[in-house]
């Protein structure tokens, strides 16, 4: 008979740090991404609410529209209105995908046979919480 050879994974392996590192570059790049769509989304926020003062004005400065119909100022509110609406659909789906890359990231991280618990909290950068102070009730007479 032969014996059973047993083999065990070492902790702290090279290949675990390399696969904690992999991971952490890839939570690093969802949270570009995450950060990009608020600023896109914010972006157009700021560029419509521009566009919309520059209709303001454009409508206190003109007089020759005033009598008419104003053909400038509708079409600055309706490109202030595009603006704003196309930039919040690009930031929620920008905002979609990393949300989702962070999602498959903490599947790939939790399903790994390479890292341990403690390895698995490091490469989610997952912080303890610290515990929440008892209250002791004082009594003053």
């Amino acid at each position: 008979m032969s014996a059973a050879v047993i083999t065990t994974l070492i902790p702290a392996s090279n290949d675990s740090t390399a696969a904690i590192a992999r991971y952490s570059d890839g939570y690093r790049a969802a949270e570009a991404v995450v950060t990009f769509s608020e600023t896109v989304r914010f972006g157009g926020i700021f560029l419509g609410g521009v566009v919309l003062v520059g209709a303001i004005v454009e409508f206190i400065l003109s007089p020759a529209e005033r009598y008419g119909f104003p053909v400038v100022f509708v079409s600055l509110i309706a490109c202030a209105v595009l603006l704003v609406l196309i930039s919040q659909i690009l930031g929620m789906g920008l905002h979609g995908q990393g949300q989702l890359l962070k999602a498959a990231l903490d599947s790939d991280v939790n399903s790994s046979p390479f890292l341990s618990n403690a390895q698995r909290v490091r490469a989610m950068s997952l912080r303890k919480q610290p515990p929440v102070p008892k209250c002791i009730p004082v009594w003053t007479e």
